[in-house]
């Protein structure tokens, strides 16, 4: 008896691995590759928003409904950097803005530090959202000595809501996705093993 309730255990998580991986696909992998930055203005010129600010969240972001294999919309993992904006050139007057950085290594992305103050040059990506990278010119606020010696004298942020986020929505669903699946499973088992 105990040995076809563990076979039943076994047969249902099996299952339940399987479908899963029904759903999921690979990520196709990308290498860096990075023209010199253009200079101080033309960058301004190029960019969305070009600010500076000091970091007050780095959120790494794993888009999990873009793992379905039936997902066919843009997808973007890296992280999500929240910044405190103290003087702005380009692109609002936001006190807090989020911006999206690649992952690192062969992505771009840039290793933002919390509590570090960057100088920021950003433009919008394919999913609408405010994206920098290392091959934009955006570096360390104590390191833009040149840049900000250009750009001039910023404009300070009017006081604004704070912002937040929530990436949670698309893991919920992966995982209802698999429950429901697993439950489905067990109870067509269950009704198979039934009538015999």
């Amino acid at each position: 008896m105990m040995l076809q309730k563990n076979r039943g255990t076994i047969a249902v998580l099996f299952s339940i691995a399987i479908l899963f991986t029904f759903f999921i696909h690979p990520f196709p992998a990308s290498a860096c590759s990075c023209a010199r930055p253009p200079d101080t203005l033309t960058a301004k010129n190029l960019s969305a928003a070009v600010f500076t600010g000091k970091v007050l969240q780095v959120n790494e972001r794993t888009d999990w409904i873009g793992m379905l294999s039936f997902w066919d919309k843009p997808v973007r993992e890296g992280f999500d950097v929240m910044f405190e904006v103290q003087s702005t050139w380009k692109g609002g007057d936001q006190q807090q803005v989020l911006i999206v950085s690649d992952g690192l290594g062969g992505a771009c992305g840039i290793p933002f530090q919390l509590g570090q103050e960057y100088l920021v040059y950003a433009s919008y990506g394919e999913l609408n959202e405010l994206e920098t990278n290392i091959c934009t010119r955006t570096i360390l606020k104590a390191d833009a000595g040149e840049d900000l010696q250009v750009l001039g004298s910023g404009t300070v942020p009017v006081p604004s809501a704070n912002l937040n986020w929530n990436d949670s929505l698309a893991i919920v669903i992966v995982i209802v996705i698999i429950i429901s699946g697993g439950v489905l499973f067990y109870l067509f088992w269950f009704q198979t093993k039934r009538r015999r």
